[in-house]
């Protein structure tokens, strides 16, 4: 038997037979191959699907090794092992390709993927979106009833793990919400569903993928962030969620503004609004339209700026919008005048952009202290940059005040960057400042 080396090498070490090997995919993904299609794998065939890194995943959990695709099929053309799952159909089955790859294939561990996606690999997945034709979800009529009450109780823990980012952050919750991911896609692919019920599940994969997506990039960890990202893109086009789809490309977007790619940027979350369908008005058209201007401000077009700002204004008032989406309860008055606070900071207008960051702090209150924090630090620097040393040690130390709740790499950059700013003058009161942010970026 002329084996592939590296298969019949794991399987020695594990004292495995090929049925065994079977018998734990199985396990992993009920029913998804006869117990002989390891046999032809050994002789050199090659799994379809998403089965090769679901056989890496078997074997590197079982040996507590690494165990990559391209170890296993050096000279098969399979698709690349973290990310073979982008090339999947946008289609039900489609989805649970992808949603395999997060779950008990390479992207389970956040390992095997470390360059983030730019250009067509983000944009060509946006215009995806955009273009292919909603279909209707399908239910799935083998395995154990999923009840609408499980459902119920899968919105509410996103809800409750929306509030605990929003607190908290960190990898703690990053894990946290991968776990039920985990959970949501068990019962995607093994539970029995009818139509409507598949169509809230699949909504609830897409929420929990964009909260961990989100998370991820917020932490630093971009390229894992753009899957999550765009597996939930995938699985709310599945549920037919045009509004959160489109949420999810405005959030691909912003992340690409943390990456300085600006144009990029612009191009998504004109996708985004492009495709978010549903009538004009109510906070998540306005929330689309905030980071548009956001992307203009950061091209350094002021007069698009201004025109995307004066829309937000127009789109809140039009709309009580009572009917907003769960997942938009962030989206408040006081998010956006800070963002548009940052917007003018961002076009080098310090004066006006204190003026809307200080009414969007004064209208947050307690909430939301990520945001707070990170909009305190924008209201420091645009004082610095009106000379204002007092005013700006002042919000510096606001914003040290509520460092020490959260955990967020996007925050701690943005510390770093205001201290070097204060650390541009020699005043006293500015090098106490810099050693407290240096203090604070040490603990």
């Amino acid at each position: 038997m002329n084996e592939v080396p590296v298969l019949g090498d794991c399987l020695k070490r594990l004292g495995w037979s090929p049925d065994k090997l079977a018998r734990e995919i199985n396990r992993v993904r009920p029913n998804s191959i006869s117990p002989k299609a390891p046999y032809g794998w050994l002789k050199g065939s090659t799994p379809r699907g998403s089965l090769p890194q679901i056989v890496a995943a078997v074997l590197s959990h079982h040996l507590r090794e690494t165990i990559t695709t391209e170890a296993l099929w050096p000279t098969k053309a399979i698709a690349p092992g973290a990310d073979g799952w982008l090339q999947q159909p946008w289609s039900q089955e489609g989805t649970w390709e992808g949603l395999e790859s997060f779950t008990v294939g390479p992207l389970r561990s956040g390992l095997g993927v470390s360059r983030p996606l730019s250009g067509q690999g983000l944009i060509g997945p946006a215009v995806d979106w955009l273009t292919t034709p909603d279909a209707p979800v399908g239910g799935r009529p083998i395995g154990e009833v999923i009840s609408p009450q499980a459902i119920d109780v899968l919105t509410d823990r996103v809800t409750q793990l929306r509030r605990l980012d929003d607190a908290q952050g960190g990898p703690l919750v990053l894990d946290w919400i991968t776990q039920d991911l985990n959970w949501a896609a068990y019962l995607a692919r093994n539970g029995s569903y009818d139509p409507l019920t598949g169509q809230r599940l699949h909504s609830v994969l897409a929420e929990l993928a964009q909260l961990a997506g989100w998370l991820a990039c917020d932490l630093g960890r971009n390229a894992l962030g753009q899957r999550y990202l765009l597996f939930g893109l995938r699985a709310a086009h599945t549920a037919n969620n045009r509004a959160l789809g489109a949420n999810i490309v405005s959030c691909l977007s912003y992340q690409a503004t943390w990456r300085n790619a600006h144009e990029e940027a612009l191009h998504l979350i004109k996708i985004s609004r492009q495709g978010v369908g549903g009538p004009a008005g109510g906070v998540v058209h306005a929330l689309l339209a905030t980071r548009q201007a956001r992307a203009h401000a950061q091209l350094g077009r002021l007069d698009d700026c201004a025109r995307a700002l004066d829309e937000v204004a127009a789109l809140i008032e039009s709309t009580a919008d009572s009917a907003a989406p769960s997942w938009a309860y962030w989206v408040t008055p006081a998010v956006l005048a800070a963002d548009a606070g940052r917007a003018w900071l961002e076009l080098d207008r310090p004066e006006v952009a204190e003026h809307h960051l200080l009414r969007g702090l004064q209208l947050f209150g307690d909430a939301q202290p990520r945001n707070r924090l990170l909009h305190t630090m924008s209201l420091a620097e645009a004082r610095l940059r009106q000379r204002d040393l007092d005013g700006a040690a002042v919000a510096a130390r606001r914003a040290l005040a509520l460092r020490p709740s959260l955990d967020s790499g996007r925050a701690r950059r943005r510390m770093a960057g205001l201290r070097d700013e204060f650390e541009r003058s020699a005043s006293p009161l500015a090098r106490d400042v810099t050693d407290e942010i240096g203090a604070a970026l040490t603990a």
